[in-house]
């Protein structure tokens, strides 16, 4: 495999958040167009077989596509149809107007709802408030409430007041909503499924009644199409923020399954419905959206056709399609079994039905996602275009369901890149028209041994065996295909890997872990050594040199341009470089600018005042000075002599690791603004470590403070040098995860 290019296409803007985005797949914007323009497709029709990422299909049409989009969530659906629609802030507040406006009673509904949440604020009792309330799992009442009150301004957590506890019997007959709730999806069914229930049961009492209340109310509801369908869109956030699935504190913030976690959050569900204008509003322009067969007329419209790809009857009217582009799924049965019990609250149970597959199905395996996908292979291979797909959230089963099922029908994956970290893969296949030629099998470990020389840095077992799945599919395209029903490739996949990894002549095992968590590390490594975190930080400066400022996502794609497509920054070490570097631009939101202490001549001054006062104290406690970089101190006592290099950075690959005289310390003197790049690079890398960690590092102020001590000797000296650490030492404390 050849580990240059493509590059990752990362990021170039950040989006806002939009509807579902703790659900549907992450995706970095502008992704799918890069990749399109790396494959030399610059226009014309593309197809989204899968159509579960609204946001990649907005940015095909902007970019200029005509895009074809197949997708059987109707929930999906009308989220993209009402992005695409750009409808103006004034609209959404004519539709929620519309809807607050509907009567219950002698009440407007708006004013019935909103009082359902009234908490008084502990200091002035005002009832002008905002309040979120704090559940405890299988309880009765909040046990306290975070609020922040509009008349005096106050803002904390506190405890449950008793008029918070009178609130809440005033939300009616609980059994009449509840079964209400679960009458619209499944009318005249006695015995109730457990993904139904699971759904209902995922509610507190007061978010039910509220929902069954604005469900009920749509029925009857007078008011345009454009505003029916905002409400509905303004609806589906209402519905998600209102189940228990918003952890306090749990760090699980993509449910994959309906699990109610210890402590949760209860929000405002008029609230809600208000802040998910902000969530719908991406679009400002609107993009021209027809529904199949009629095809839209203008460039950069999008087709979509409610259903799967593989049930459109008419084929024959389908556009030409250029290639395929698309977000590969990972199965999220929280979603789907959501997205079935909603489409039923919405549009009444025969809409439900379209999607009892997913209240029937309580697992999805590897085998299962492996057919699954198969089914979209299957149809793209009968156009015999490109298909082009980046796949978020990955691990490395489901890397192998993706190779497996795109080889058995019949495409080649040409290129690839992928992001450790990240955990996303970008592919690029395209059809096997004709038998590849025979070419010599690859050595199954050489991929791996060539991945860990480009990044001079050890690997963990799953970063390598993700290369190993990638690399060795691209060298033998039909290395993966399979039978459906075979269970057995990942098993059989990773004992191969395993044999390859734990050859000792290649490898090393460079820590005490277990196996699959363990770092390797090659037994003979290369003799240019430069680590990828160095790498990355050249880049990074010769980024801000020549930019007044600019976003974080914009230095970050830079970055990986100049990057080989499996080596990618990370996100978070970009962060730690911009803290050491940079600062942020005033009344900008993710915008920096160099520190004035970062400009080059600022210093270049600094390095010549360090070069005179390496010489200075040198000259002061006995020692021969000679040599630029390194400074040598040289002594004809029986005493230790030093190297000094010089830096500006916390590149110290740049240094030999090995003094060549017995006898020699070296000390690196450098910014104090390095330190925690430095002290970073030398925990998280134990090669790294190795070579380096045994150097002294000293700070520019601290070389400053050690000058200025007026009873400095080599006695001194030897016993300040370390005394302002730069760099992080753990302290012996027990391993608890």
């Amino acid at each position: 495999m050849d580990f240059g290019k493509p590059p990752f296409f990362s990021e170039k803007i950040n989006l806002p958040p939009m509807l579902l985005d703790r659900f549907i797949p992450p995706y970095p914007y502008g992704t799918l167009t890069d990749m399109l323009s790396y494959c030399g497709i610059k226009d014309g029709w593309i197809l989204d077989p899968i159509g579960n990422q609204p946001t990649s299909i907005i940015e095909l049409a902007q970019s200029g596509y005509q895009v074809f989009v197949a997708c059987n969530n109707p929930i999906l659906a009308r989220i993209l149809q009402v992005m695409c629609s750009g409808y103006n802030e004034s609209q959404y507040k004519a539709a929620i107007a519309d809807l607050g406006a509907l009567r219950r009673g002698e009440e407007r509904l708006e004013s019935q709802i909103k009082a359902l949440y009234n908490s008084p604020c502990p200091e002035c009792s005002s009832i002008q408030t905002e309040v979120k309330f704090h559940w405890k799992k299988n309880q009765i009442i909040p046990y306290d409430r975070e609020i922040e009150c509009h008349n005096c301004g106050f803002s904390g957590v506190v405890k449950i007041s008793d008029f918070d506890l009178e609130t809440l019997k005033k939300i009616g007959n609980y059994n009449l909503h509840r079964n209400r709730a679960i009458q619209r999806v499944l009318p005249g069914n006695i015995e109730i499924p457990v993904a139904v229930k699971e759904v209902i049961d995922s509610y507190l009492p007061r978010s039910l009644a509220v929902i069954s209340t604005l469900i009920n109310k749509l029925d009857s509801m007078q008011t345009t199409a454009d505003r029916k369908n905002i409400i509905e869109a303004l609806l589906i956030h209402a519905f998600d923020t209102g189940n228990m699935q918003w952890g306090i504190n749990t760090g699980r913030t993509r449910p994959r399954q309906i699990t109610i976690p210890a402590e949760f959050y209860e929000f405002n569900l008029w609230n809600s419905l208000e802040e998910a204008v902000t969530k719908l509003r991406i679009v400002e322009k609107p993009i021209p959206i027809t529904y199949f067969p009629q095809l839209p007329s203008e460039k950069g419209g999008i087709c979509f056709y409610q259903g799967r790809i593989n049930s459109i009857r008419n084929k024959n009217l389908l556009p030409f399609f250029e290639a395929i582009a698309t977000v590969l799924p990972r199965p999220n049965q929280a979603l789907w079994t959501y997205n079935a019990v909603w489409s039923g609250w919405l549009w009444g149970h025969q809409t439900a039905q379209k999607l009892k597959g997913a209240l029937e199905r309580r697992r999805y395996d590897w085998l299962w996602h492996t057919q699954a996908i198969r089914t979209v292979f299957d149809f793209a291979s009968k156009l015999k275009i490109p298909f082009i797909a980046t796949a978020p959230e990955l691990t490395n089963s489901y890397i192998l369901a993706y190779l497996s099922a795109a080889s058995s029908s019949n495409f080649h994956l040409q290129n690839a890149a992928y992001h450790s970290e990240l955990k996303t893969g970008q592919f690029y296949w395209f059809q096997n028209t004709s038998k590849p030629p025979s070419i010599p099998i690859i050595n199954d470990s050489k991929n791996l041994s060539d991945f860990l020389t480009l990044k001079s840095e050890p690997a963990n077992y799953q970063e390598l065996l993700s290369i190993y799945l990638i690399s060795k599919t691209i060298d033998e395209s039909e290395i993966f295909k399979t039978n459906l029903t075979d269970n057995t490739l990942l098993m059989q996949t990773q004992k191969k890997f395993e044999k390859n990894l734990l050859n000792s002549d290649l490898f090393i095992q460079v820590d005490q872990d277990q196996l699959e968590n363990a770092d390797f590390w090659l037994t003979n490594p290369p003799n240019a050594y430069q680590p990828i975190s160095d790498q990355i930080e050249g880049l990074f400066i010769r980024f801000i040199q020549k930019k007044t400022n600019f976003s974080g996502e914009e230095i970050n794609y830079s970055i990986n341009q100049n990057l080989p497509g499996v080596l990618p920054a990370s996100p978070l070490f970009i962060q730690r470089l911009l803290n050491s570097y940079c600062q942020l631009v005033p009344n900008q939101l993710n915008y920096w600018m160099l520190s004035p202490q970062e400009y080059f001549s600022e210093r270049k001054n600094d390095l010549q005042l360090m070069v005179k006062l390496i010489h200075k104290i040198g000259s002061k406690i006995g020692y021969q000075i000679t040599g630029t970089n390194p400074i040598q101190w040289i002594s004809n006592e029986s005493r230790t002599n030093f190297q000094f290099f010089l830096t500006a950075s916390s590149i110290i690959s740049q240094f030999p690791f090995s003094p060549t005289k017995k006898n020699v310390d070296t000390v690196i003197i450098f910014p104090g603004s390095r330190a925690e790049l430095i002290s970073y690079k030398l925990k998280n890398d134990l090669v790294y470590s190795q070579h380096y960690g045994k150097f002294h590092f000293v700070k520019f102020r601290h070389l400053r403070t050690i000058n200025d001590n007026p009873g400095l000797n080599y006695k001194t000296w030897v016993q300040i040098l370390d005394s302002d650490p730069a760099v992080w030492h753990e302290s012996n404390q027990p391993v608890l995860f």
